[in-house]
């Protein structure tokens, strides 16, 4: 009796490993806070970016390169529910699905409204399965990377939506501008041996990792991007007239789509980042100015600051020595080899995504998209 009366009062002995249990308690909930709170902040910036945008054109397809506005917002909820709501059932079946459901068929969609109330049901029940522990197994590497894949996930989308709602109404092309630069006002980066890929295996892309050294040559790079001013000089010097420009894979895309300057550039601010260019038009350009365009890695280790537009590389997209495939294998695989990489950022992402080693990638024709160049040559 008088054992039974101190341990329900409270007065007697604690069991061993009740306060080691009690401080893993704590620890698991603020983990799942801090998942949580990314998950939100992820949200937020998706709100941002629809709230503007007039829902008539949510099924709208100014494209082909994009899906519909209403296609990425249900994709966001599909892609947690996946993968934060394993076993349970997926309300529009594969219809959200980029494997399954080819861009051409991505124009029935929900209405608004719909789409809007699953957005907020999904993440409420993936925050109440967080902070109830329902999710099993995701506070430890590599599975904590799954939420804070999702949260990243939906700020890609964010920027989609940002973009595609431009091109509807046709203003994707106008900049904020940036201060002009001398041509002679470059960095210098002397080269050597340098890590490039993220050491961050909770957040980066399977693309991103793992990290490696590799071997630089010194190069310079502009300082900022080229500019609409500066590349308009480009074609008003014949340079969409002179095949000696291009490459001969360039040339045929240009006859073929009659393309005579990037999209907009009249009205595009002349002292702002140039901006709707293919890979094509950017390393047409760099030729002409005597230059090339760097590879990614030169862009990388020379740390330059977003400035507006994504920008173009040499480089082709491919895997690190080393890649693994992670969360799934389609993330990345399919595009590995015949795209080619931007790096930086837009006008449209977010800061929460950006960091040096974020690679972005699009086949080479593609210009519907925020993105420059800088030129780069070797010393």
């Amino acid at each position: 009796m008088e054992g039974r009366s101190r341990r329900a009062g409270g007065s007697g002995p604690r069991r061993p490993g009740s306060a080691a249990r009690g401080a893993a308690m704590k620890a698991r909930a603020a983990a799942s806070d801090l998942l949580i709170s990314e998950l939100e902040s992820a949200r937020r910036f998706l709100q941002r970016a629809v709230d503007p945008v007039p829902e008539e054109l949510w099924a709208e397809q100014p494209s082909p390169t994009y899906s519909p506005i209403g296609w990425h917002l249900g994709h966001v909820a599909s892609m947690q529910e996946r993968w934060l709501l394993p076993g349970e059932p997926q309300q529009y079946g594969c219809l959200f699905d980029p494997t399954a459901t080819a861009k051409t068929s991505r124009l029935e969609l929900p209405d608004p409204y719909e789409l809007r109330a699953w957005l907020d049901d999904v993440l409420e029940r993936v925050c109440a399965g967080l902070r109830a522990g329902r999710i099993p197994g995701i506070f430890g590497l590599p599975e904590t990377f799954l939420v804070q894949n999702v949260a990243q996930h939906e700020l890609q989308h964010a920027e989609h939506v940002q973009v595609i709602a431009a091109l509807c109404e046709k203003r994707l092309h106008r900049m904020p501008p940036v201060l002009r630069v001398r041509p002679a006002n470059r960095l210098e980066i002397p080269g050597g041996r340098v890590c490039v890929g993220s050491t961050d295996a909770a957040r980066a892309y399977d693309n991103e990792r793992p990290p490696h050294e590799i071997e630089l040559q010194p190069y310079w790079l502009d300082r900022t991007p080229v500019t609409a001013g500066e590349f308009a000089a480009f074609v008003q010097d014949g340079g969409y007239r002179e095949a000696r420009h291009w490459t001969s894979e360039g040339w045929l895309w240009l006859k073929r789509h009659d393309v005579r300057a990037p999209l907009g550039l009249p009205e595009q601010q002349r002292d702002a980042p140039v901006t709707c260019l293919s890979w094509y038009e950017a390393d047409a350009y760099a030729r002409w100015r005597g230059a090339r365009l760097p590879t990614e890695h030169e862009l990388e280790a020379a740390r330059v600051e977003p400035a507006g537009v994504w920008e173009w590389t040499s480089s082709w997209f491919l895997p690190y020595p080393g890649f693994r495939p992670y969360p799934y294998e389609g993330y990345s695989v399919p595009w590995f080899g015949t795209h080619r990489v931007l790096r930086g950022g837009s006008w449209a992402s977010s800061p929460d995504l950006l960091r040096p080693s974020l690679r972005n990638w699009y086949e080479a024709g593609v210009r519907e998209i925020p993105s420059g160049l800088r030129c780069a040559g070797g010393m």
